[in-house]
């Protein structure tokens, strides 16, 4: 593979690029896969990214731009399917995905998520394709706690991950934290481990100009109250719970508002009712807005408007609303946990608190609200950090990779 110009092939078999986050099990994964492939494709590369049909109506095959298409393969049931229902249509996607590559191949494959990776192994062996995978999040045991990762949401979950660490000819992990996690849990080998990092759209997620915040500030000076933000999947994973207690336990008075962006997975109501009922126990109705999964531009928005944003997710590989609120110049208080470590300088761009304890969280939510100039401090701080970022950046690194594993391959 001499060529300068690469043809690459992601492979995402439980989500689609075209979902809005937020949406069915759509989530942080649509986020990167889709800015790494917009910036491979503007880089002159040829991306196709092969998905599952989950509807009737979107066509077989969808050009985003230039040198990206996204193609639906006729996998299971073209209707949404709940997380742990995709190991049943994996054999078929992966002889559709076999028949779509001896048509018209690539340099190398990407799989997205253990389901992805299982599913294009034999096609990578069949067709001589270099294999490379991303896993986004690891399973743990089920017995395990939620700060361990995800549950296995299907039977063949942990040993799928496991022999994808050994069998695909590179992992591409996309923090420091998610590499620890595959050569601990998952013996992977160091020498075939790349970490990737991370972009954010800084003209999307900016922060708040004079005319935007003028009905703002107005409204603080008013009397009106800040407000905190959560987003992401309506998950016990994302631990919006610990938010609401939190919140909960401040006077009051000095209770922020709070908006919750996201929307439940599949088979994920029972934890969204949850949240309402919390919300309505605390006497918190009329200073809580669940406002739904939003389109990015909507929701780049909704943060820029807020005065801080909580992260109180149980794991994450990275936590890319992290950075999209620091590009935003809001501030971030973050779980001190896994990749947020990473996404979130502690002291600078925000703060990182350890536990469960909503108590804790409550003083660290009440301390940074009331210090008004040292929040302008971490947004300005945040918004620096966010601009040594971009998806440039990241599909440069990606090409990098991708020749290292044809190579190796």
């Amino acid at each position: 593979m001499t060529s300068a110009v690469l043809s690459i092939g992601f492979v995402m078999l439980h989500t689609s690029p075209l979902d809005v986050p937020g949406t069915k099990d759509a989530g942080g994964m649509n986020v990167v896969v889709r800015a790494q492939a917009e910036a491979l494709a503007q880089a002159g590369h040829r991306v196709r990214i092969f998905t599952r049909r989950s509807d009737e109506e979107t066509p077989a095959r969808v050009e985003l731009m230039p040198n990206l298409t996204v193609e639906l393969l006729d996998a299971g049931p073209a209707r949404l399917l709940a997380k742990g229902e995709h190991e049943r249509v994996m054999e078929d996607f992966s002889r559709l995905l076999a028949a779509a590559l001896a048509a018209d191949t690539v340099d190398v494959l990407h799989a997205e998520h253990w389901f992805s990776g299982i599913a294009a192994l034999p096609v990578a062996h069949e067709l001589g394709i270099p294999l490379a995978q991303s896993y986004h999040s690891i399973a743990a045991p089920p017995e395990s706690p939620l700060g361990d990762g995800e549950r296995p949401e299907s039977p063949g979950r942990l040993a799928g991950e496991a022999r994808l660490a050994h069998e695909a000819d590179l992992i591409i992990a996309v923090s420091e934290a998610e590499r620890e996690t595959v050569l601990a849990r998952l013996k992977g080998d160091p020498d075939r481990v790349r970490v990737v990092p991370l972009g954010v759209d800084t003209a999307l997620f900016r922060p708040c100009d004079t005319a935007e915040c003028d009905e703002q500030r107005d409204w603080l000076r008013g009397g009106g109250r800040p407000e905190v933000i959560l987003v992401g999947r309506l998950h016990p994973l994302k631990g919006f719970d610990l938010a609401i207690e939190a919140i909960a336990l401040l006077p009051q008075a000095e209770r922020p508002t709070l908006r919750i962006v996201g929307a439940s997975p599949p088979d994920g109501d029972e934890y969204a009712r949850a949240l309402h009922e919390s919300v309505v126990a605390h006497g918190m109705l009329t200073t809580t807005a669940f406002d739904g999964a939003l389109r990015r531009r909507e929701l780049a928005e909704r943060i820029r408007s807020a005065a801080l944003m909580l992260v109180p997710s149980h794991t994450e590989t990275f936590g890319l609303v992290a950075l999209e609120a620091a590009a935003s110049g809001v501030p971030v208080i973050a779980r001190d946990a896994g990749g947020l470590r990473e996404a979130v300088v502690a002291g600078e761009t925000g703060e990182l608190v350890a536990g469960d304890d909503p108590a804790v969280w409550a003083d660290t939510i009440s301390r940074m609200l009331a210090d008004t100039d040292g929040l302008k401090r971490m947004g300005s701080a945040a918004r620096r950090h966010a601009l040594q970022r971009s998806w440039q950046a990241s599909a440069d690194r990606l090409v990098e990779v991708y020749r290292e594993v044809a190579s190796r391959a």
